[in-house]
């Protein structure tokens, strides 16, 4: 029997199919207004390649829209997370997850248990959105984020409300600030945002970042320098929630 992760966030959809505790495919999707069509029609994509039947495989849903996804279970994104990181990097003991529309903490302990955890999703500053919307207005790319930055001193970005903050980048860009200077202060001040977050739990090292921001060097580096320890990652860190739904339909079958 197979299992398939999914993790649909309100930003992306990610996929992870296992067979035991092994990574068969790993697959993203743009999110859409219609989560449960796409979610199906990548599922059969992904038993095509692997040359399975989709009654071959458990399907366990996560994140911000599992409840529109046909699956076999629903289980909660800290869970998800917590058991993702661990199979990526099982001496991880706080986990810091910058997602689209919200941020989350979680605590774990040497064995990989959830002892504490918190969530910030009532407001979208330093989330992935926020980040979007300023690249936007800079007419830069997530891709481009690292080169652009490399270098510049942050411009000091105090708003701790997106709104405000989207404010107080214009009025930089009016007093001639440069752009790069500008981002890298957005980036400054998305860490300093996950950081003061994470204080709210107790944060002990092996620190690991997930979520889509994780692929970026310049926002690791900056998560470090507000948390004063290193930040550990991975390639496949943006799919933690979906390898995380993924073992735990393994356990479940």
């Amino acid at each position: 029997m197979y299992s398939l992760g999914i993790d649909a966030g309100s930003r992306y959809t990610k996929f992870a199919l296992m067979n035991g505790s092994g990574i068969l495919e790993l697959a993203i999707i743009p999110a859409d207004w219609n989560t449960r069509e796409l979610a199906w029609q990548m599922t059969d994509v992904l038993c095509q390649k692997q040359g399975i039947r989709r009654s071959d495989i458990r399907i366990t849903a996560t994140g911000y829209g599992r409840a529109s996804i046909d699956a076999d279970a629903a289980v909660t994104e800290i869970t998800c997370h917590a058991l993702g990181v661990r199979h990526l990097n099982p001496a991880v003991r706080t986990v810091i997850d910058i997602g689209g529309q919200d941020s989350k903490v979680i605590a774990c302990d040497a064995n990989g248990a959830i002892v504490d955890f918190i969530m910030n999703d009532k407001c979208a500053a330093g989330t992935g959105k926020f980040l979007e919307i300023m690249l936007d207005k800079l007419g830069e790319t997530f891709d481009t984020l690292d080169a652009t930055v490399t270098g510049a001193v942050p411009a000091t970005i105090t708003s701790t409300c997106a709104v405000f903050a989207e404010s107080e980048f214009i009025g930089l860009r009016a007093a001639g600030t440069g752009r790069a200077e500008i981002f890298a202060g957005v980036i400054a001040s998305a860490a300093g945002k996950a950081a003061s977050l994470a204080a709210r739990v107790r944060v002990e090292d092996i620190v690991f970042l997930s979520g889509g921001l994780s692929a970026s060097r310049a926002v690791c580096t900056a998560l470090a320098a507000c948390l004063g320890r290193s930040v550990a990652t991975s390639p496949d860190a943006q799919f933690a929630g979906a390898i995380g739904a993924a073992i735990k339909g393994n356990s479940d079958m």
